[in-house]
């Protein structure tokens, strides 16, 4: 039998972000006097990677001010290819991940913050394995917060950041590890009409059995960066 390390050491992880944007709303007066607006209401709309565009209607009564949000993200899964046969580094995050960057464009006029909101559970669908050819080993895979615990078959720790960034410890990276359970993974803050290329970075470990392949769906959520308070 031939031990998983010496297993053909290919990955293939294909990545579906859904988005969702939150657009505040303010309610104030609106004449020359000083303003102190209150944020009184934030709705959500989440877009699917298979729609090109969703809408939602309010009605609020007096006056109001809206901050539109438009940002351009890539529709659709992105798939990536791993050598997991190169070691992970710190200030090297990207060296066993192969994949296009991921472009994304602030086309508002007011600077925006990028997160991961949420991470869906990784299912059986999400996976797939090699055939297996022994009944030694079970075939498993799950998304980890530590890089220390990509020592078994089937892990991963993965974290979505601006390209060319570097991470000063392994704990640095950690903090944004893109996790099941774990809510509001910062990624960038983009200034307004300006745009930041992504990519994606990590450690995965080779299934005992060869190749595989496994889904990851986070969910990016928009929100406009609010302004500091004035003195």
């Amino acid at each position: 039998m031939r031990p998983w390390k010496e297993s053909i050491l290919l990955t293939t992880v294909l990545l579906v972000m859904q988005l969702t944007q939150t657009m505040p709303v303010y309610a104030g007066q609106i004449d020359n006097r000083s303003l102190k607006n209150k944020n009184v209401d934030t709705e959500e709309i989440t877009f699917k990677p298979e729609d090109s565009g969703a809408s939602r209607d309010s009605v609020l009564t007096g006056s109001i001010k809206v901050e539109l949000i438009s940002v351009e993200l890539p529709a659709g899964g992105i798939e990536f290819q791993v050598n997991t046969d190169i070691p992970f580094h710190a200030d090297n995050p990207g060296a066993q991940i192969q994949g296009p960057d991921i472009h994304v464009a602030n086309h508002s006029v007011v600077p925006v913050k990028l997160e991961i909101s949420q991470v869906a559970d990784v299912g059986e669908g999400d996976v797939v394995f090699s055939p297996q050819f022994s009944e030694q080993v079970e075939q498993t895979f799950r998304l980890v917060d530590k890089v220390s615990g990509t020592g078994p078959p089937g892990s991963a720790i993965l974290v979505l950041g601006v390209a060319g960034t570097r991470y000063g410890s392994e704990q640095e990276f950690e903090k944004y590890a893109i996790v099941p359970g774990r809510q509001n993974i910062f990624i960038t803050d983009i200034p307004a009409e300006e745009s930041r290329e992504l990519n994606l970075y990590g450690k995965v470990t080779p299934d005992f059995y060869g190749e595989y392949q496994f889904t990851v769906r986070p969910t990016l959520k928009i929100s406009a960066v609010q302004a500091e308070p004035a003195d």
